[in-house]
């Protein structure tokens, strides 16, 4: 069966499953308006965009927490992430700073400085009435 396909589509099954993937991805990306690339600023193509981790999950305390985490995806050009890739150095994490849970550490120290900080947020804005 899998011989049928890949002659019907030209390619492998997987890699026609993999180009569909891509292509609805970039088109979600186009529509929610998200097609700017993290790293540089300028706009992407479907050719040139790639998945981008904010924080580098490799080496991190957490990887697969942080590797999954969808709050540290982004988009970049190719070229722009395997550049910052290269020049990225590995995190030293300092637990309880509000700079470590951003950078995806969820303990308890970390979790409380984040908690601390919005606190502290909200109680400085003035009351709206």
């Amino acid at each position: 069966m899998s011989d049928i396909k890949s002659e019907q589509l030209g390619m492998s099954y997987g890699t026609a499953g993999h180009r569909l993937v891509k292509d609805i991805l970039f088109d979600f990306i186009v529509k929610t308006d998200q097609n700017t690339c993290y790293q540089c600023g300028k706009s992407m193509t479907r050719e040139t965009f790639s998945i981008e981790h904010k924080i580098p999950w490799l080496h991190s305390e957490n990887p697969t927490d942080l590797f999954f985490d969808l709050a540290n995806i982004s988009y970049s050009h190719k070229s722009c992430n395997y550049s910052a890739a290269r020049k990225q150095k590995p995190y030293q994490f300092e637990h309880g700073k509000v700079a470590t849970y951003r950078r995806g550490c969820r303990c308890e120290l970390c979790a409380s400085a984040n908690r601390d900080r919005v606190y502290r947020t909200r109680a400085n804005r003035p009351n709206k009435r």
